[in-house]
């Protein structure tokens, strides 16, 4: 990881290139309109990253970490959080407030690009937290084991709520509080078991949860901050 001034530099081209990618677009946007945003020489973003698809690459990566590190907080803070319908409406609320995040999720071409099917590392990462989290809600008997298709089910279910303003924008004004409220009936009505577990169950499987995501943090931030630059080109 490099040294705090170039972290700091590093994320000071990545909250301008984040502005401008919201404000533009990702096919408008080049290196030279990021330097100039973030009160830098164009060479100085390369010491960074030597081209565009890795700098955005790593921009969209930052955002998905800023969801794993508010989960990893909300189970700190309240270990129930753990619970399917707890979870999902937690995640739906700090992804749906942060515009890259929203447009990673519903694979928004306009604002990403090729970015939105190409982003690798990130959505690797995003699976692979997926894979574990569904394997400790199953595992610990959160889910219920008589639907059909459940994981598919699941899905479909908890993606509309993202979605479906989209489609019918009659519903685009309903406020987020409430769509997470709703989200999390959902899935408390129709995929968990009719009784809550065992406390001692849930301290536990949020700690485990917790660590898995603190350690998808750490990991991310590696590739996110490449290497070490000691000097301002440009």
């Amino acid at each position: 990881m490099p040294d705090e001034p170039n972290r700091e530099r590093a994320d000071r081209i990545l909250d301008a290139a984040s502005e401008l990618l919201v404000r533009w677009g990702s096919r408008k946007v080049t290196i030279e309109d990021i330097a100039r945003r973030a009160g830098i020489g164009k060479g100085t973003v390369y010491l960074h990253w030597r081209t565009k698809d890795a700098l955005f690459e790593a921009l969209l990566m930052r955002a998905s970490i800023t969801l794993l590190e508010g989960s990893a907080a909300q189970l700190r803070d309240d270990p129930r959080t753990v619970v399917p319908h707890r979870y999902f409406r937690s995640t739906f609320l700090l992804t749906v407030r942060d515009p890259l995040l929203s447009a990673m999720l519903t694979n928004d071409t306009e604002l990403l690009g090729h970015y939105a099917l190409t982003a690798t590392e990130t959505r690797q990462a995003a699976a692979e937290t997926t894979e574990r989290t569904w394997d400790l809600w199953t595992g610990n008997g959160f889910l219920r084991d008589d639907v059909e298709n459940l994981r598919f089910s699941l899905a479909a279910a908890a993606s509309g709520f993202y979605l479906y303003s989209n489609v019918n924008p009659e519903y685009a004004d309903v406020a987020l509080e409430a769509k997470a409220d709703s989200l999390a009936h959902v899935i408390r009505a129709g995929f968990e078991p009719p009784h809550g577990p065992d406390p001692a169950v849930v301290e536990r499987a949020a700690t485990e949860l917790r660590v898995v995501l603190e350690t998808y943090v750490s990991a991310c931030h590696a590739a996110i901050y490449p290497g070490k630059s000691t000097s301002e080109a440009g």
